[in-house]
């Protein structure tokens, strides 16, 4: 009993303590979390701050600088000739004073240069008055030398501050030059602004109480309002003085921290477009002040919140176990309940002398969007079963099976030689195969593709044998092959290594115009002449001057999303080469160039300038995958309301060639090379060719047939009723047009056959 009452107290014990050690460290979590919550948010209401300090600050320059513009655009317009007689120089002067309550004076100086003004008006009481006729002004002084020359261009000068002779009012003068027909300064007209007008314009910038706004103008002299800690204000402004530039530096805004000032302050200042300095001080204590209070409310939300979580952990801590089983699900496939990716690689990383297969379902897209997610569901379960049957015999004893994507499986083997792991592969191909799955009485064959790496000499890491792996799988697709076993013998990056290379040669070319066009022509069976020309891209290497079939670089233009670039370049090279020729020529583009808005809005832009529309044939890849017709239906249309066809290329090669003649209207059908090359030997490229001209025959298309290398092949497309020829035997691709053809060539045409018949009637 004794014992008994031991193991219970040192149980109680055990159980009190993990529970206040776990109270103790949700506290400190949560503490953790506050403080970096608390910076985050502190962060984030500084910014925005921030923000709205330089909003204020913009806006109130702003309606400085519109102010400015107002009174220039005013003085400009003021008289209507360089020289205003005395009546209407008074007329314009006292409107402008009337009609603007924040200018207090203004005159009309005639000739230069000047010495007193020969109409001076000042308003007082909004009463417009006459002046001295004597009235020298104070800037006179100030005037730069340069002013005479800068006035013959309409440009205009600001003075600074200084008192009005007459109301003793702050202001800044406009000075406006009269310019004669012949460019002469032939007179003044200047506008006195009152200084106060331009602070009361600045109201609103202040985003703190403590905060200080003031000008200052090109000699330095401040006005700002009446503060009532007026010495502190000034100390402060002197302080901000010694440490900008001259107005006449500012190029833009500019800020600064004045640290040492009383209190520290955050400066702004930028020029104003009448020639003074815009400044604004806010203390840096007000700026932290909504800072400061944010610390302080999550101060208390951490004291009592804190004692929240430790009573929450109490309770909480029976869910413990759950929570551990829950944290071991994390590592599991949900559908399948096999181990997931994540584990692994957690696997990998303790044991990377595996032999790793990737397995991934083919068409299982098609078949889940077809039939629905739960039939996707029905074919994953019913692989990992089989999978899971097939690893469980005596030979797989240390296989592991993994789901790491959608429809990809994983299988970690023992270390093998590739031979034997081709055989397991083989067998496991024909596990996945071997009957079809019936979904609502649909049967849907399973097929696979299969991707393996076994480890070599130097073991890779865990990562770069699931990247090995994976490229496996991929060049499995690439070939056509079921399945890829890579054992290092080959060596992966020499692909990397050839696409690099290529990557640079055509970044280089696009950046040197060594992309070039080439033209290779098209015969007209009917008339027996060329009048159509393919162009075709080429690379010209400009350090030996070779020429670069498009073979080698435009794979790696589809990796790196350069294909674009080079229709832009073939489209610019071929419509300015064929402008104002009449000929007819084709483009090729693929179904990721109609993706591309720019480059559509580029063609059609190019279209508008040249006027090549009615000579120009795109053409499109019949293999290409498009999956939105609305796009390039939009595209086709715009392109033919400028005269432009539309050509299918490559027909009779892919799966989807029947949709594009019925979305695209197609003008043109281009039986593919397969097909023509053939078609003096194999019958069935004869009838699958001939089906295609009657299909094209009766939705009246042209058809141009590829590829024609031989007389013997052009008399079969001239049997077949075929439109027009291209190939070997018609002309390579080159950089000049060919228009003249041999007259033995012209006889294998519909024209030359014709002609003979009508000889030999005679």
């Amino acid at each position: 009993m004794k014992h008994t009452r031991y193991l219970d107290t040192s149980s109680k014990r055990t159980v009190l303590t993990s529970i206040v050690l776990l109270a103790l460290f949700s506290w400190l979590a949560f503490w953790t979390y506050t403080q970096v919550s608390v910076r985050s948010t502190q962060s984030a209401l500084s910014s925005q701050l921030d923000e709205q300090r330089l909003y204020r600050f913009d806006t109130a320059l702003e309606r400085i600088n519109e102010r400015v513009t107002q009174l220039e655009q005013q003085a400009n317009s003021l008289f209507s000739t360089s020289r205003p007689s005395s009546r209407s120089a008074e007329t314009g002067l006292t409107q402008l004073l009337r009609g603007s309550q924040d200018v207090v004076g203004a005159a009309y100086f005639s000739g230069w240069p000047v010495q007193q003004a020969r109409l001076a008006l000042f308003k007082d009481d909004n009463q417009t008055r006459p002046m001295s006729s004597a009235y020298t002004p104070v800037w006179l002084q100030h005037l730069p030398e340069s002013f005479p020359e800068q006035a013959s261009s309409g440009s205009v000068w600001w003075s600074p501050v200084h008192r009005h002779p007459q109301t003793q009012t702050r202001v800044i003068t406009l000075v406006q030059p009269l310019v004669s027909e012949n460019g002469q300064l032939s007179g003044l007209v200047t506008l006195d602004w009152e200084a106060s007008a331009a602070l009361a314009l600045a109201q609103g910038v202040e985003s703190t109480p403590g905060t200080l706004y003031w000008l200052t103008d090109s000699l330095g002299q401040r006005f700002s309002p009446a503060y009532p800690e007026s010495d502190k204000a000034e100390q402060l402004m002197g302080k901000a003085a010694a440490l900008t530039p001259m107005t006449v530096f500012l190029t833009g805004f500019e800020h600064l921290t004045l640290e040492d000032a009383e209190p520290a302050s955050e400066l702004f200042y930028a020029p104003t477009e009448n020639g003074l300095r815009f400044s604004v001080a806010v203390p840096l204590a007000d700026a932290d002040a909504p800072l400061d209070a944010l610390a302080s409310q999550h101060l208390s939300y951490l004291l009592y919140l804190g004692a929240v979580i430790g009573l929450l952990t109490i309770l909480g801590l029976w869910r413990l176990v759950p929570a551990l089983h829950n944290l071991r699900a994390s590592y599991t496939d949900k559908l399948t309940g096999l181990p997931n990716r994540v584990q692994l690689m957690r696997d990998l990383e303790k044991n990377s002398s595996v032999t790793l297969v990737l397995l991934n379902l083919d068409r299982f897209r098609e078949v889940n969007s077809l039939f629905g997610d739960d039939c996707g569901d029905l074919i994953l379960k019913e692989v990992s079963l089989r999978l899971e049957s097939f690893l469980s015999g005596t030979d797989h004893s240390r296989a592991r099976l993994y789901r790491v994507g959608g429809d990809e499986f994983a299988v970690s083997l023992p270390r093998r030689r590739p031979v034997i792991v081709e055989q397991q592969l083989e067998e496991m191909l024909a596990c996945v195969r071997r009957s079809p799955v019936v979904w609502q009485n649909h049967e849907i064959g399973l097929s696979a593709t299969i991707g393996a790496v076994v480890p070599w000499l130097e073991t890779p890491q865990e990562h770069s044998l699931y990247i090995h792996a994976r490229e496996a799988l991929r060049e499995a697709r690439i070939r056509g092959l079921h399945c890829r076993v890579y054992d290092g013998s080959e060596s992966l990056e020499q692909e990397f290594e050839h696409n690099q290379k290529w990557a640079g040669k055509l970044r280089d070319a696009l950046d040197t115009e060594g992309l070039v066009a080439w033209y290779q022509p098209i015969l007209n069976n009917t008339t027996g002449r060329i009048d159509k020309y393919e162009c075709l891209v080429r690379m010209v290497d400009h350090k030996d001057g070779e020429v670069i079939g498009p073979g080698n670089f435009l794979g790696v233009a589809g990796k790196l999303r350069l294909e674009g670039h080079i229709t832009r370049v073939m489209v610019e090279k071929c419509f300015t080469r064929f402008a104002d020729t009449g000929t007819q020529f084709s483009i090729n583009l693929s179904y990721s160039d109609l993706l591309q808005e720019e480059l559509k809005a580029f063609i059609l832009q190019r279209l508008d300038e040249t006027g090549v529309g009615r000579q120009v044939i795109f053409e499109l890849l019949e293999t290409a995958n498009i999956e939105n017709y609305e796009q390039v239906r939009a595209f086709v249309q715009e392109v033919k309301k400028r005269g432009c066809r539309i050509a299918i290329d490559d027909f009779g090669t892919g799966y989807s060639n029947f949709e594009h003649l019925l979305q695209l209207q197609v003008d043109f059908i281009k039986i593919d090379g397969s097909l023509i090359r053939n078609l003096d030997k194999d019958p069935n490229s004869r009838r699958v060719a001939r089906g295609i001209v009657g299909l094209a025959r009766s939705m009246k298309i042209e058809t141009v047939a590829e590829y024609v290398h031989s007389p013997a092949v052009q008399m079969e497309v001239l049997r077949l009723g075929i439109s027009f020829s291209q190939g070997e035997l018609i002309g390579m691709p080159s950089p000049e047009l060919r228009v003249e053809i041999p007259s033995e060539l012209t006889r294998l045409s519909y024209s030359g056959r014709n002609m003979a018949r009508s000889m030999l009637k005679v």
